[in-house]
């Protein structure tokens, strides 16, 4: 018998025990890679935002705001790599009733494009700030 066989039939069986099991397998796939988009875009604006305070020094009131904003990110990036780490049944959780999962994974990985960028981290924070508020996430931090 060849090796081959085994899974080959575990994918028509699982084709023939109906749509409904597949169907949640690809909304857990989108899911997971939603939040992996997401933990991309936090962890490089993490890096951006610590530049931009190191290159703040002097200037006190930026270092706040931008350390808030540090602060929010950071609880935000921990956050989708628990999830990450926990598996898809908090993945589907902490991604609730969001219908536009393509559209919050396509503006997250929009969103690390634009975090490569130092003079584009705003943006990057705004369309951070837009997915929240479209997957109901309540805010964790208060920004300086």
């Amino acid at each position: 018998m060849k090796q081959g066989n085994g899974p080959r039939r575990k994918v028509q069986a699982s084709k023939g025990a109906g749509g409904a099991q597949a169907k949640k397998s690809l909304e857990a796939d989108i899911e997971v890679k939603a939040l992996e988009a997401l933990r991309t875009a936090y962890k490089r604006l993490s890096r951006v935002l610590t530049n931009e305070i190191d290159r703040s020094r002097e200037n006190v009131d930026r270092m706040s705001v931008l350390g808030g904003r540090l602060r929010w990110v950071s609880e935000r990036h921990n956050m989708v790599h628990t999830a990450l780490a926990a598996g898809p049944a908090y993945a589907a959780y902490l991604c609730g009733e969001c219908d536009q999962l393509p559209e919050v994974r396509s503006l997250a990985e929009m969103a690390a494009k634009m975090a490569n960028d130092d003079t584009a981290y705003p943006t990057a924070l705004n369309l951070l700030s837009y997915i929240d508020h479209e997957l109901g996430w309540q805010p964790l931090a208060k920004s300086a």
